[in-house]
């Protein structure tokens, strides 16, 4: 365990005996998942990793990743979860993050919980457009992955980007993902559908509209009912 880590862990874990929540298992949580949960909530947490931050402005690449790395195969929740602060505070860092290494990652998660965090709101349009091409055929690849939980992040990954840039690149592809993906009937999968395509009608409002009506029924039935709503009143 990265030393960085173990301290980290330590913080987390007292916090969690003074709680008398150490120990609780994700069934209680709902966090879809099934290994250790020390029931911190996540501005806890978040504490945690920026009172961490602050301490270590100078930390470099290599030891960033290497404490990201540790995270991302610890035992708990919260340790699988702590990495986002991390890809957050430290964009530069980021952004020289090789997408091999992200895949390497996302294959530690599991459930809606743990995916989002890292997936929902970290990666920026301006982060993806930076190098498109790879970015792309990364997308399409997690879409077409064996591993449930990488499909969602195919699509999680795109909420932010398609809510806040007008790129057609981006609008392809999450079309392009939703194809590929509607027809499994697994929540994980209709909500994250949902979900990508009411932020995308923020920026592209005619254009899912359309989309919606051409293929109302084909698409999970939640994702047309939800996207509607969304259209129409602006609320979710």
């Amino acid at each position: 365990m990265n030393p960085h880590h173990a301290n980290l862990l330590d913080q987390f874990k007292t916090i969690a005996r003074d709680r008398g929540t150490e120990g609780q298992r994700p069934e209680h949580i709902e966090l879809g998942i099934d290994r250790i949960c020390y029931g911190l909530r996540n501005p806890d947490r978040r504490e945690i990793m920026l009172t961490w931050i602050k301490a270590h402005k100078d930390l470099s690449y290599d030891d960033w990743l290497a404490l990201c790395d540790s995270l991302y195969h610890g035992d708990s929740y919260e340790e699988r979860c702590a990495s986002q602060t991390l890809l957050d505070k430290y964009p530069k860092y980021r952004r020289q993050l090789p997408l091999s290494q992200l895949d390497s990652w996302l294959g530690q998660l599991e459930g809606w919980a743990e995916v989002d965090t890292t997936c929902q709101s970290i990666f920026t349009h301006k982060d993806l457009l930076s190098d498109w091409d790879a970015w792309g055929t990364f997308l399409e690849t997690l879409s077409q992955d064996d591993n449930m939980n990488k499909r969602r992040a195919s699509l999680v990954l795109l909420v932010r980007p398609v809510s806040k840039s007008d790129d057609d690149r981006l609008l392809k592809q999450m079309f392009a993902n939703v194809e590929r993906l509607k027809h499994e009937d697994h929540k994980l999968i209709t909500k994250a559908i949902s979900w990508v395509l009411r932020e995308a009608s923020r920026q592209h409002h005619g254009a899912i509209s359309a989309y919606i009506d051409e293929n109302a029924d084909s698409l999970p039935a939640i994702a047309v009912r939800e996207t509607r709503k969304k259209l129409e009143t602006g609320k979710k």
